[in-house]
């Protein structure tokens, strides 16, 4: 009898430990869609990248500062894939919901594009050239999608994508 209660105590220790790791998680990293969320697309492994301040670098290869300067707190993003088909996710946890919405207006202004509000995704915009990419402020996080394939429809793809994220920001 001992012995059981030893075993039931070390799986129930197990089971908080799991428990707590997954759930510290970094906020950003948990707007990310999991496996099985969106039918027909599978997370590619070794994808997920994390970065926080200068360690944002670890996600944006040169060019980390314009993110940190206008705002970046952290950032997660993660890779999918449905046969050829590619979508990246990238959220950033902003310094306010006013700075998401400020970055949004900066690419905006990069990309040449007109942001806008759309109930299901946010205040934002979407590109189609070169490939399609969305970039939305969704309360305090700045939220990019973008679709690297030209098969089946990249837009609804990248659209599906930003309103699973949308979810996840107004639970």
């Amino acid at each position: 009898m001992n012995s059981r209660h030893t075993i039931l105590c070390v799986a129930l220790i197990i089971v908080l430990l799991l428990a707590v790791a997954a759930n510290s998680a970094p906020d950003v990293q948990k707007l990310l869609p999991v496996k099985g969320e969106l039918a027909g697309f599978d997370i590619m492994p070794e994808t997920l990248v994390y970065g926080k301040g200068v360690n944002v670098s670890k996600v944006y290869n040169g060019g980390y500062e314009v993110y940190t300067k206008n705002g970046v707190i952290d950032v997660a993003k993660q890779m999918y894939r449905r046969g050829d088909a590619f979508v990246e996710v990238t959220g950033h946890t902003m310094k306010s919901a006013k700075a998401a919405t400020d970055f949004i207006n900066y690419w905006a202004k990069q990309r040449e594009a007109k942001a806008g509000t759309n109930a299901d995704t946010g205040f934002g915009f979407v590109v189609t050239k070169p490939n399609v990419m969305a970039y939305y402020a969704m309360d305090k996080y700045f939220v990019t999608v973008g679709a690297f394939h030209t098969q089946g429809n990249p837009s609804k793809d990248v659209e599906l994508f930003a309103k699973a994220v949308r979810k996840k920001v107004k639970k």
